[in-house]
């Protein structure tokens, strides 16, 4: 059923209703009415009644039955209340047992009527057929009252009514007001009718627009003639649907150039909606999860498109019913033919439980590795140019010393002057020279890490006991949960002694020194070892892991050089950061270290310094 259809059915209803509910009530009020003057007429008949009766015992003594029937002005009353009372058939006075004593219509009644209470039984009903048929029918109801003779019951005065006066009136009564009825429906349903022609055929272009709008076609336009309400509402939605379909348009436009994005970005890219069903995937993810290509896959559960035991399922079903998202988890997937090692991102178009859809990035670790690894000879590059400079400028130190003295070992000579001291000098800057060239091997010599399950938390506490010198506290924050690491004991032993040494030193007498670990959510262990001392200038801080710098008296620069290559080695990462000023002095060295083979394969892993 169309709207105009329901619209007006809806508009005679509520014309036509009211009518028939007025009509019926006062139907029934009519037919009340009506009963209720009959049984009032029989009522005051049998009052009446009993007062000639009282009236005419009061005035003779003896029998009362032979009394009654030989007194005239009884019989004279009865017969006259036939003759003038409303709907009256019969007026009768008789023993209990029911023998005659004197009536009116004599022989005229011989079977009993029902009483009259079962008349306005019926007409109390809720239902008005029962109504009806009380008053439509011609039947006789019976009112009466019993006498007493000498305190006792004796006698009854039995009035019969007949409906069939009132039933003419009440069926004139009730067809004038059907007709009254009919007539006002039949108003009610031309004026529904004018009304549907006036206001029905806007509303319904109206409501044809807005489905138009809502399927998505052309600009809707609806035109109605006047200035009234209607027109106003034709325009605002005319309005609207300009808007709308501007919007429609750049959003099409958008999502063109968003999909056109996702289809030439490397990262396999997934989309779903709320039931996992897929609704774009890029050809990276068509190749890398097996997907069919050319928009087979669309519409389709991701579930039955790759294999039940994938991963990625578990992983985007937990992301799901968490409401969360998941950022560069590590998993092996297969396209079907080989496995392949991917970081997959979960993110959650929505917020809470059952999103409604998913954006899936698989991300290939291999080539992402690669890059990374670029990145990582680019730094490498980087800092050998550092070094290199560093070793040229401690080369050429002593070579420009030991020229000097030659220059000058030439000048004694001549003058027979002692040359000693000046040989010793010279023997001096060839031994600086010589563990100048000797640092320099150690740093680029290869090295064959020699991997052993090792405790974090006790090397730590080997390391310190070792390298802190007395005044100096040690306070430890460990976190058990960071158990055995494979890492070569010797070698980050010895890196951690750096850091440690440097911290020790840098903090003044009854200071701490503080060594911490934790194992974090990515797969990775840290450690962390702060000092409470004036701290490092922020200008320094970019230089402190090049070859031969410091800024101690006595330092020789190898320190956290050798140790950021031992972590390097180690596919971990060392940060320094440092403040110095009143109240906030203090030096904080971070070293992340892989705690399994899968976290010292993600990306993103340079050294940070």
């Amino acid at each position: 059923m169309d709207l105009r259809a329901k619209l007006a059915i809806a508009l005679l209803l509520l014309l036509v209703v009211p009518f028939v509910v007025v009509t019926t009530v006062q139907v029934d009020r009519t037919m009340t009415v009506m009963a209720g003057d009959l049984a009032d007429s029989g009522n005051v008949l049998i009052n009446q009644t009993f007062e000639q009766i009282r009236t005419a015992l009061s005035v003779q003594n003896g029998d009362p039955v032979a009394l009654l029937r030989g007194d005239p002005r009884l019989q004279s009353f009865l017969r006259s209340s036939q003759a003038f009372g409303k709907g009256v058939v019969y007026v009768r006075i008789e023993k209990l047992d029911g023998t005659p004593i004197i009536a009116a219509a004599e022989g005229a009644v011989t079977e009993a009527a029902p009483p009259f209470s079962l008349l306005e039984t019926d007409l109390e009903s809720w239902w008005l057929p029962t109504k009806l048929r009380a008053l439509w029918e011609r039947r006789t109801y019976e009112l009466s009252r019993t006498i007493d003779f000498s305190n006792r019951p004796a006698a009854a005065i039995r009035v019969g009514l007949s409906t069939a006066l009132i039933g003419d009136e009440a069926r004139r009564s009730i067809a004038a007001l059907v007709i009254a009825g009919a007539a006002g429906a039949a108003i009610a349903v031309i004026g529904a009718i004018i009304l549907g022609a006036i206001l029905l055929g806007p509303i319904v272009d109206i409501t044809a627009g807005v489905e138009n709008i809502v399927a998505g076609r052309d600009e809707v336009k609806i035109r109605v003639e006047g200035r009234n309400e209607l027109s106003t509402l034709a325009e605002r939605f005319n309005e609207l649907s300009n808007r709308i379909k501007a919007s429609r348009d750049e959003w099409e436009t958008e999502r063109g150039q968003f999909f056109n994005i996702f289809r030439s970005i490397t990262d396999a890219v997934v989309l779903l909606d709320s039931n996992g069903a897929v609704l774009f995937a890029n050809e990276e993810a068509q190749h890398r999860l097996g997907l069919p290509a050319g928009g087979q896959s669309e519409g389709k559960p991701l579930r039955l498109l790759v294999d039940a035991d994938n991963p990625l399922l578990s992983m985007i079903g937990a992301a799901r019913r968490a409401g969360t998202e998941i950022r560069d988890v590590a998993l092996e997937l297969s396209d079907g033919s080989k496995p392949s090692r991917a970081l997959v991102s979960v993110f959650s178009l929505g917020r809470g439980p059952e999103p409604p859809g998913m954006l899936v990035v698989v991300r290939d670790l291999e080539s992402v590795k690669e890059l990374e690894d670029v990145m990582e000879y680019s730094g490498r590059l980087v800092r050998l140019g550092g070094l290199i400079s560093g070793v040229a400028h401690q080369i050429r130190s002593p070579l420009n010393a030991m020229s000097l003295q030659l220059e000058l070992l030439g000048q004694d000579a001549e003058r027979g002057a002692p040359m000693e001291p000046r040989l010793e000098a010279v023997r001096r800057e060839i031994e600086r020279l010589d563990r100048t060239v000797d640092a320099l091997m150690r740093f680029m010599r290869p090295q064959e890490l020699k991997l052993a399950p090792t405790s974090l938390d006790d090397l730590l506490k080997e390391v310190a006991s070792q390298t802190v010198r007395h005044g100096i506290r040690v306070e430890y924050k460990l976190d058990g949960n960071v158990g055995s690491l494979d890492v070569d004991r010797a070698l980050l032993g010895e890196a951690l002694r750096n850091v440690i040494s440097n911290a020790a030193e840098a903090t003044p007498d009854g200071g701490a020194v503080t060594l911490s670990t934790r194992l974090c959510s990515d797969g990775f262990a840290e450690v962390s070892v702060r000092d409470e001392g004036p701290g490092i200038p922020e200008e320094d801080i970019p230089r402190i892991f090049n070859l031969y710098f410091t800024t101690k008296s006595n330092g020789n620069g190898l320190g956290l050089p050798l140790a950021l290559r031992a972590i390097d080695l180690h596919h971990g990462t060392m940060d320094v950061q440092s403040k110095v000023g009143a109240g906030t002095t203090g030096t904080t060295v971070t070293i992340r270290l892989p705690s399994s083979p899968v976290a010292r394969d993600l990306p993103g892993q340079t050294p940070v310094h």
